[in-house]
């Protein structure tokens, strides 16, 4: 019974070889590979942009959106004064007995 498994495996695999290296001559033809390309490459790379392309819109906006709330941000914190304490305040506050 093995005997009979091993037999169709080894078939199985010599017939699966044999078709891959038909398959692989054959697309090494240049009108296959142009058939390739404008058949099946082309269709689903246009696919795949059109459908991702809103979307690489949409996080660049958010992008954008973010970086100027940032920069106006730091330019209210950077006028009104209200910077970080300084090492020297944080002394005079330590010799005060105080807290920031």
């Amino acid at each position: 019974m093995a005997d009979h498994e091993d037999k169709a495996r080894a078939a199985l695999h010599t017939l699966g070889l044999e078709l891959a290296d038909k398959w692989a001559s054959g697309f090494e033809n240049r009108p296959t590979q142009q058939l390739v390309l404008q058949k099946i490459i082309d269709p689903a790379v246009k696919h795949i942009l059109s459908s991702i392309f809103p979307w690489v819109v949409g996080v660049a906006i958010l992008f954008l959106i973010l970086l100027v709330c940032t920069v106006v941000t730091t330019v209210i914190v950077l006028r009104s004064g209200a910077g970080m304490p300084t090492n020297s305040d944080f002394l005079r506050a330590a010799a005060a007995g105080a807290t920031i």
